[in-house]
Parts: C-alpha cells; structure tokens; sequence
C-alpha cells in the first residue's frame, strides 16, 4: 500500500498530464473525424482555464460549476465563430485556427483583470487526478457511441467527401459546427482542471506550439480509431521521462521518434499490427510453403 502511496507521490502529475493530454487529443480527433483540420483546441483550453479560475477567484462560484460556465462559455464563442470559419478548408483553415489561438493568448497576456504576462496565482486547488481520467473515460463512451450513429458515420461521410455527402442530403455545415462546438468543450474542461490543478496559469502555457503538440499526439496514435489519439497522447507525455536518464537526448529521441512514425507507420501506431500483418501475407503469398498443407 505504501509503495503505491509513494509511487503517485512521486508519478502523480504525470498520471494526470497523461490523462488531460488524451482529452486533449480527442478534442482534436472529433474535427479531423470530419476531415478538418482544426488547431483552436488551445485557444479554448485557455478559455476555459481562464473563465473557471476567474469565476472561482473572483465571484466565488464554486469549482464544478466554474467548470460547466466555463464550458459553456467556450461553446458559445465555438458556435458564434464555428459558421465563418468552417467555410474555410485544410490549410486556411489550419491558419485562421492558429489565428484564433493566439488571439486568445495575447488577449489575455494584455488583460491586467487575467493577471497579464505575470499569469494568475492562488487558484484554488480543486480538481483531482480522478476527475481527469473520469472525464476520459466518459469521452471513450461517447466516442463508442458516436461510431455506431447516424451522427458519427454523417461525420466519417463529411470527411471522406464533403461534396458527395452533401449532395446525399447531410447538412454538413450543421455537423462541422457541433464538431467544432464538442471539441472546444473537450478542450476547455481540460484548461479548467489544469487551472484548478496546478493553481497557476501563464499565457505562455497555450502557445502555437502547445497547439501542434496536440495535433501531433493525434498523428501519432491513429486516426483510424479514437484509441489513436488516446495511445498517442500517453506514449508522448510518458517517452520524454521513460528516457530522461539521457538528459538532452531524450529530445531527440522524442523527434526520431515522431519522423519514424510519420515515415514508415503514416497510419499512425494503433496501425503498427496491421503493418506485420500485411508483410505477413506478402511473405505468404511469395512463398507458398508458408500458407500451410492444402486440404
């Protein structure tokens, strides 16, 4: 029991940045489900880590429902701006995206009420690692669901082709705004547990660079599955620390790491099994002897 006491004492915000970085990374995966590519998750984490320490700090609205209004009022700005700016498609989309982001950051970097370039201190402690994996474990349900709806394939039909599904009667622009609106809510539950988590906020914390992190967690796992993500998520919050007896080449190994996959496994690692069996058959087929004795 002891030992266990020690092992969260000594891996617990660890345990936890695995946990927010796989919500995280879902909240990506919903959009690129229906072929966008979006990068305003950070812009909502801040929103959300934001708003929830604010009203906390400042109104003395009670932790969950800081939470929720500051989800909602992530789901609000997603829905007001979700209409323009998903008229837009792949690469401007991208960068109008990553627009938004840093338009929340330097917002809030200028706003002496935030707590400007010195961020906000003293928010009270509120979420445990629990809350974290509880909230994972509710977006993996959702996401078993939503794979076996009339919404989830509308979505995969949206992405694979906007036109062609359009043209079968599913209202796209509909669909690609509750995406964007569910992924900002994923994204800024995640920025009010950091808030609450580590007691501080720095706008330096949701940069452009935060933002292509995400999505390379994504990237890595698999986009074939929700489990991509999520699998992506823990292997990239946990390498730099399985490897930090190497010190500075731990980076290194981190970014081989990504160009390896990218390369050789473009699917992502949940496809890794797929790729061997693949070879397997090839082989097989080369060589009849390994297809075993026919009937």
């Amino acid at each position: 029991m002891q030992a266990i006491v020690d092992f969260f004492g000594s891996y617990g915000f660890l345990i936890y940045l695995v946990a927010q970085n796989a919500v995280l990374a879902l909240s990506v995966y919903i959009m690129l489900l229906a072929g966008q590519l979006s990068l305003a998750c950070i812009g909502f984490m801040a929103i959300g880590a934001y708003s929830s320490a604010l009203l906390s700090m400042n109104a003395g609205v009670p932790y969950p429902f800081s939470l929720v209004l500051a989800a909602m009022i992530s789901a609000g700005i997603a829905f007001l701006i979700g209409g323009p700016i998903l008229r837009l498609k792949g690469v401007y989309l991208a960068i109008t995206t990553v627009g938004f982001g840093e338009l929340v950051r330097f917002t809030v970097l200028n706003w002496d009420y935030a707590g400007g370039a010195m961020g906000l201190s003293a928010i009270p402690a509120a979420t445990e690692t629990w809350h974290v994996f509880a909230f994972l474990v509710l977006l993996l349900y959702g996401f078993h669901q939503l794979r076996h709806s009339r919404y989830g394939r509308a979505l995969v039909a949206i992405g694979r082709d906007e036109m062609a599904a359009r043209t079968m009667g599913i209202p796209t622009t509909r669909y690609k705004i509750a995406a964007f609106v569910a992924g900002a809510v994923m994204a800024s539950v995640a920025g009010s547990f950091s808030a609450h988590h580590t007691n501080y906020l720095s706008p330096s914390e949701f940069s452009f660079f935060a933002a292509v992190l995400v999505l390379i967690y994504a990237v890595f796992g698999g986009l074939g599955s929700y489990w991509g993500p999520v699998l992506g998520a823990i292997v990239l919050t946990l390498l730099p620390e399985v490897f930090r007896f190497l010190q500075d080449w731990r980076m290194i190994i981190y970014g081989v790491s990504v160009l390896v996959v990218v390369v050789f496994v473009p699917d992502g690692l949940l496809e890794v099994r797929k790729l061997f069996r693949r070879r397997k058959d090839r082989v097989a087929h080369a060589d009849p002897a390994m297809e075993g004795p026919k009937a």
